[in-house]
């Protein structure tokens, strides 16, 4: 019986590594350890439920930016953890260009795009919407807090009530897409203050909440597996990156992911230049690159 559970569970460990998707990137060197964690925005694969017509389709939004950039880096000493902004200008094929563009380019694109801003990537993961959305709903959903109700209805976002939520993938996945949210004020819908770090706060918090759901998926094996077999099917990963070291990011406590500072958008444009509280905060943390 002892020899059929492990060979079950080693069945099953072969299958999620198998799943997992692998992309090929020169990774640089640079101090500690750092996780490139990027959130796309391709149409090829929406969530379940979704229509195309909340999305659009693959002819309307062609290809995939990165979305959602999140940096983890270990010196040693302390785990630090930024939420960038997609709008921060990189150098883009030796000329300047939004970091969410950078992945047109392919994932080396955004590799080198972030070494160029002080982020030496030693680990490479990406996951899309509907990657995100199925591992949110197989850690068994999100307990996220509101301050206040809040609606966006481009992202098909619904959340009429302040207070501690319990939120399902969908929900998770509209909240760091979310563009233009409207709050409720005196009981009418009204167009919140422009908030340029609004979208890098909000996948910080998601971020930070999907680690603690983790964290408690580790007593509860039946969640575990479940998470697990979601999480290989949504990830795609550098060819260096082991399972091993997969697992030990899964288990890294992401209590506070702060937003990397950059500079206010340019005459109206959505671009955003680094400035010296960029490399501040990299350097506090640690980082460098080249």
């Amino acid at each position: 019986m002892v020899l059929l559970v492990l060979g079950a569970l080693t069945l099953d460990v072969s299958l999620v590594v198998f799943r997992v998707d692998r992309v090929a990137v020169a990774l640089p060197e640079g101090p500690g350890t750092t996780w490139v964690l990027v959130g796309l925005d391709s149409r090829a694969a929406l969530p379940e439920g979704a229509s195309v017509e909340d999305f659009g389709s693959t002819d309307e939004v062609r290809g995939s930016r990165a979305d959602v950039v999140l940096i983890v880096h270990d010196s040693g000493e302390h785990t630090s953890a930024f939420s960038v902004s997609r709008d921060v200008v990189v150098s883009r094929r030796a000329s300047p260009g939004r970091l969410a563009l950078s992945w047109l380019d392919g994932p080396q694109s955004t590799v080198d795009a972030l070494c160029g801003l002080g982020v030496a990537a030693d680990h490479l993961v990406a996951v899309d919407l509907a990657g995100f959305a199925a591992v949110v709903d197989a850690a068994g959903g999100l307990d996220v807090d509101v301050p206040e109700p809040v609606r966006d209805r481009l992202a098909g976002l619904e959340l009429p009530a302040a207070g501690p939520r319990h939120v399902d993938g969908a929900t998770a996945l509209a909240m760091v897409r979310s563009r233009h949210p409207e709050h409720l004020v005196g009981g009418k819908w009204v167009a919140a203050p422009e908030d340029p770090d609004g979208r890098a706060t909000t996948a910080g918090t998601v971020v930070s909440a999907l680690s603690g759901a983790v964290d408690s998926a580790r007593w509860r094996p039946w969640r575990l597996q479940s998470l697990a077999w979601a999480a290989s099917g949504a990830l795609t990963v550098d060819t260096g990156t082991s399972t091993g070291e997969l697992l030990a990011l899964a288990g890294t406590e992401l209590d506070e992911v702060e937003v990397l500072p950059v500079g206010e958008a340019v005459d109206g444009t959505l671009a955003r230049f680094p400035t010296d509280a960029t490399s501040s905060a990299l350097d506090a943390a640690g980082m460098s690159c080249g």
